[in-house]
């Protein structure tokens, strides 16, 4: 019998995505526009006018998938990720009779459809106010406004026209991205990236969800383990939590997931139902049926606070360097994506597929340093 092989949602996570990336590379292409234009303000205005547009476009999009991504985790759980095997039939035939769903989990697919549009709409409002401060005059002192005014006065300074400048500028908006939202270290996030990270995001806690409103009954849950993760996640994956935080042996799932309210109640609607933002933990049934006492009390000792205290990172130095390795190779391959758009852009069908560009780039092969040197030419003439 087939079995289902992938999330249930991820045709919907991969259209979304191909939505953010799109839009923002058309954005980023929109006010390249000006290089042939040329930096004056009724131009500028007809460009922004054509990236609300886009943005517009994106929103009306998003309302197709978001829904169907988030009500897919309520109507098929992602077996493989609770190591459950199911055929896909139940699946199907679940999603199919949507009086399956309870009244409190349509309240729950309502409230974080409402939550991550809201999200992106935020995030449109920020490209808009970016850009228009950019190109129209910016009054915050910020990196875009000190962009700009270094730019122009460098141009000046060299004889040099607005169009120069508009192509540094644009240059830097396709290293940095089209900015969406600064977080409280002050990091950029650009549109794509941040709307991704939000549909990521959500879609973890519809997961989480699923399985706390599937049985109103069940109370304890335990927390995925993974081969590699991070500090944040490792003391807390493993253990046993109670969804009530009432439970007397075992500490709240709240306490894993962050308290909105850290002088809140224990119970879920006081936290973030996530460990932390793009989190692959997931939640898993737990129940004392068919252990013995003893195996029973020791996973009570892990799961204890008190006495497995989380401010401790339980990884090996061997896990930890696993970790950082695939931290830096994700980094790179986001880096490395990145540049393969901006030489896609400006060199088109020169440049061949991302997969291609990257192992030239891995061999630092003489394809490669040919495809750098057309890129610098191609930027020296502009």
């Amino acid at each position: 019998m087939p079995e289902l092989k992938r999330a249930p949602n991820q045709k919907e996570l991969n259209k979304l995505r191909e939505i953010f990336l799109k839009a923002e590379t058309d954005i980023i292409n929109e006010i390249g526009r000006l290089r042939t234009l040329g930096y004056v303000d009724y131009h500028a205005v007809a460009a922004l006018e054509r990236v609300q547009a886009i943005l517009k476009k994106m929103e009306t999009d998003s309302w197709e998938y978001v829904p169907a991504m988030i009500e897919k985790q309520f109507y098929a759980r992602v077996p493989e990720a609770l190591r459950i095997t199911q055929p896909v039939e139940k699946h199907i035939q679940a999603y199919n009779n949507a009086a399956a769903l309870t009244s409190t989990q349509y309240s729950v697919i309502e409230a974080l459809t409402a939550n991550l549009m809201g999200e992106i709409v935020e995030a449109e409002n920020e490209v808009m106010r970016t850009l228009e401060n950019t190109l129209l005059g910016r009054q915050k002192n910020d990196i875009f406004r000190d962009l700009t005014l270094q730019y122009t006065t460098q141009a000046v300074a060299e004889g040099k026209g607005a169009t120069k400048t508009v192509n540094q500028i644009v240059n830097e908006l396709m290293r940095e991205g089209v900015t969406a939202f600064v977080d409280k270290a002050g990091r950029h996030w650009s549109l794509h990236t941040y709307c991704e990270m939000c549909t990521r995001t959500t879609s973890a806690q519809a997961d989480v969800l699923a399985v706390l409103t599937a049985d109103e009954s069940q109370d304890l849950y335990q927390i995925s383990t993974h081969g590699t993760t991070c500090a944040i996640c490792a003391p807390l994956e493993g253990r046993v939590y109670s969804r009530s935080g009432k439970d007397p042996d075992f500490p709240p799932l709240a306490l894993a997931y962050g308290k909105v309210d850290p002088n809140g109640a224990d119970d879920l609607t006081n936290s973030y139902l996530n460990i932390h933002p793009n989190c692959l933990h997931v939640l898993i049934p737990w129940t004392p049926m068919g252990r013995s006492d003893e195996e029973i009390q020791k996973i009570k000792d892990f799961s204890s606070f008190k006495k497995n205290p989380v401010t401790v990172d339980p990884r090996t130095k061997k896990q930890i360097e696993a970790y950082r390795k695939k931290e830096v190779a994700r980094r790179h391959w986001l880096e490395t994506y990145r540049q393969w758009e901006r030489y896609k852009e400006a060199l088109g069908t020169k440049i061949p597929t991302f997969e291609t560009f990257y192992r030239h780039k891995l061999d630092n092969d003489d394809i490669y340093k040919k495809y750098q040197q057309e890129y610098r030419r191609r930027n020296d003439e502009q």
